[in-house]
């Protein structure tokens, strides 16, 4: 430790900060960097105008005297910034400390936090080790040190400034375990001997003697709760605490162990911590992006949304019912091949709303409801198969569907859409302005098909399909309960932390759903490259036909397809049109080309379907000839011309002999007699 920096802002943090750091920079023999950040307030004060240029405060003047009396190196530095935050930020970004000394002071009643002293903000992902005072008020030299003990980087750097206090103020160590009531004599055994090695091991680290250091063991309902039974003046001085080996969720939504003792705790506390990991500083950042985005709900909302949680989370006869109705008309949709049917399937079921209060149980530690949603879960699943199992061996329509097919090759995006309908889910349960979205999270998530379809292939005997579909199905349910605990933990939804058994359930059920999620994972992700794979040869294969048969004369492309051989070597069925016949040897050679494109060894089917080519001809054109229209002709019958008859004379009588007299007998009209003539015209080729 070469260099400590101590920002100061106020003359009581000047003399709080001496009695701690003073012995600890003496002992390392450290220079010590004086910090005072000059915010806008300080800057417009009149008085005493705070800048980079003017002289330092006299505090603070003097405070860096009782460090040079003690024969350690000081330097003070006053830099401007927009608050001290930003101040304290800059400096050690700039200066490199290898300790950063802070003084936290508990606000009083009805102050509000100082947000330039806030950890959570400021020190989210300081680069050095850290060392922040909690206290109302100064205090006397440490005397009696406890030291709650839960191993790791932290607790190494607390006996450090121990054995510092120690040698300035002969101060004696009470190292502390807290077990839980229910601990039985076997782990108590375990912890003395915890204790009694981590004695040895830190006494030969920091040279601390043996004497000075004592253990004790207690039995409390949680880590503070113990710790703060002996953060008394009855009992210490001061409490030194590293950064408690909490989840990750656990300490991101509750504070550390260490920042909820300060602020109950009767004696000063210390709270030391190394540079946390990279990962925790992102996902506390991600975090905080979702605390701010999603709203938090009032207690009656809360209990509202309890009430209802726990009445879905019943397998009540409605449950039954409904679950088996949904079940048969997904099946039957999966029989047609009906995507509608399936869809309605999905929204009737009663699935969801016990998934989501497994979640609720979760993040509430509440162990009953948990329970119930886990068990109608269950009822669940068993009802589904058995519906969808008897249907399709019932049924007579023993194949495997699309829509069947679609639900048994699940990847890493099925994954995102269950988290992302979890969410969605719990987030509609909670405000009940946007309660009507549950219908459209029940058909995004999808949970009865595939359950559905892993019944109906089960009686088909397809175990790769059934198993796919069941990897969907668990990815959904986890998915659910992880993102809905989630979204209710940001919306306010927590265990009591006074009750043990619950911050218990919450901390077990969080780790038992990443898990599962982890696991789940595993095989989607092997599911998801191999899909990938297959993807990316087959566009490959699809563009190396389509360049090589194209540049082939009069051949078109049809169809084709591929199968990868266990040498990594590809075996090609091709199907082309041809309007020519394709040798032996350009087929060789086609298949070289291939396999040069494709970079790996191809075995080449190649059908050839002869195609006689003709050219467009224009359809033959009815030329029209011209036929005369029909004419009338008359026909004339002669006139009748007059007959002249002679009568015969009788016996000659003596009387004058009649005068021949012609008689004209009139003709009839000509009849006009009319002649139809049709010629065929024979048709023009």
């Amino acid at each position: 430790m070469k260099t400590i920096l101590v920002p100061l802002s106020k003359p009581a943090q000047a003399a709080i900060l001496s009695t701690f750091i003073l012995p600890v920079a003496r002992a390392e023999k450290a220079s010590v960097i004086l910090l005072h950040v000059c915010s806008p307030d300080l800057r417009k004060n009149v008085d005493t105008p705070c800048t980079t240029e003017s002289a330092p405060p006299t505090w603070l003047q003097e405070a860096a005297q009782r460090f040079h009396d003690a024969n350690v190196t000081v330097e003070i530095i006053q830099r401007e910034a927009r608050n001290t935050a930003r101040g304290i930020r800059d400096a050690v970004k700039a200066l490199k400390p290898d300790l950063l000394a802070l003084s936290w002071r508990r606000p009083g009643q009805g102050q509000k936090n100082d947000d330039n002293r806030a950890l959570h903000d400021l020190l989210l992902d300081v680069p050095c080790d850290l060392v922040v005072w909690r206290g109302s008020q100064a205090a006397s030299p440490p005397h009696r040190i406890l030291i709650p003990s839960a191993g790791g980087p932290n607790v190494e750097l607390g006996f450090q400034l121990a054995r510092d206090f120690h040698n300035a103020y002969g101060s004696k160590v009470l190292l502390l375990t807290v077990l839980p009531p229910n601990a039985t004599d076997d782990e108590e055994e375990q912890a003395r001997q915890a204790l009694a090695q981590r004695i040895q091991k830190e006494s030969q680290k920091t040279a601390l003697p043996l004497e000075v250091i004592e253990t004790r063991i207690i039995k409390a309902k949680t880590p503070a709760a113990g710790i703060l039974q002996m953060a008394t003046s009855v009992h210490s001085d001061v409490v030194i605490m590293g950064a408690s080996r909490e989840s990750v969720i656990h300490s991101i939504r509750f504070g550390e162990i260490p920042e909820r003792v300060a602020l109950r705790a009767q004696t000063p506390v210390l709270v030391i911590k190394r540079p946390p990991p990279r990962s925790i500083t992102f996902y506390r950042r991600i975090w905080d992006i979702i605390d701010r985005a999603v709203p938090d709900v009032t207690e009656a909302e809360r209990v509202a949304v309890y009430r209802e949680s726990y009445r879905n989370a019943r397998a009540t006869r409605d449950f039954f019912t409904m679950i088996t109705l949904s079940t048969t008309i997904a099946a039957f949709g999966m029989m047609q091949n009906a995507p509608a049917v399936i869809i309605g399937a999905m929204l009737i079921a009663p699935l969801m709303s016990a998934i989501i209060a497994m979640g609720q149980g979760i993040v509430e530690g509440d162990a009953r409801l948990l329970s119930f949603g886990a068990r109608t879960t269950l009822w669940g699943i068993l009802v589904t198969l058995g519906v969808s199992f008897a249907l399709e061996a019932l049924i007579p329509f023993n194949a495997v569907t699309p829509e069947m097919l679609s639900r048994a090759a699940p990847n890493l995006l099925d994954m995102g859409v269950a988290l992302t309908a979890g969410a969605a889910g719990a987030y509609a349960l909670a405000r009940k302005n946007v309660s009507s979205s549950l219908p459209g999270v029940a058909i995004a998530v999808a949970l009865i098909p595939p359950l559905t379809t892993v019944g109906m292939a089960l009686a088909l005997t397809e175990w790769r399909i059934a198993g796919g579909a069941a990897l969907l199905f668990i990815t959904n349910l986890v998915g659910i309960v992880s993102m809905s605990s989630l979204v209710f933990l940001a919306m306010g939804f927590m265990p009591n932390s006074s009750r043990y058994e619950r911050m218990r359930i919450f901390s077990r059920g969080g780790h038992a759903v990443l898990i599962m999620i982890l696991l789940i994972a595993l095989p989607l992700t092997f599911l998801t490259v191999r899909q990938l794979k297959i993807e990316h040869t087959e566009a490959a294969v699809k563009s190396a036909l389509e360049i090589e048969i194209g540049e082939m004369q009069k051949v078109t492309l049809m169809n084709w397809q591929y199968q990868e051989n266990d040498n990594g070597g590809l075996s090609l069925e091709v199907e082309v049109e041809a309007a020519r016949t394709i040798p032996h040897q350009e087929s060789v050679a086609l298949q070289k080309r291939l396999a040069n494109r494709l970079h790996r060894p191809v075995a080449l089917i190649l059908k050839v379907i002869p195609t006689t080519r003709l050219d467009a001809l224009a359809p033959p054109t009815q030329t029209p000839t011209f036929t005369p229209a029909p004419t009338q002709t008359a026909t004339l019958s002669p006139t009748p011309t007059a007959t002249r008859t002679i009568t015969p004379s009788p016996t000659p009588t003596a009387t004058t002999s009649p005068t021949a007299t012609a008689t004209l007998t009139p003709s009839p009209r000509p009849a006009r007699t009319v002649t139809i003539t049709i010629t065929p015209t024979a048709a023009t080729q």
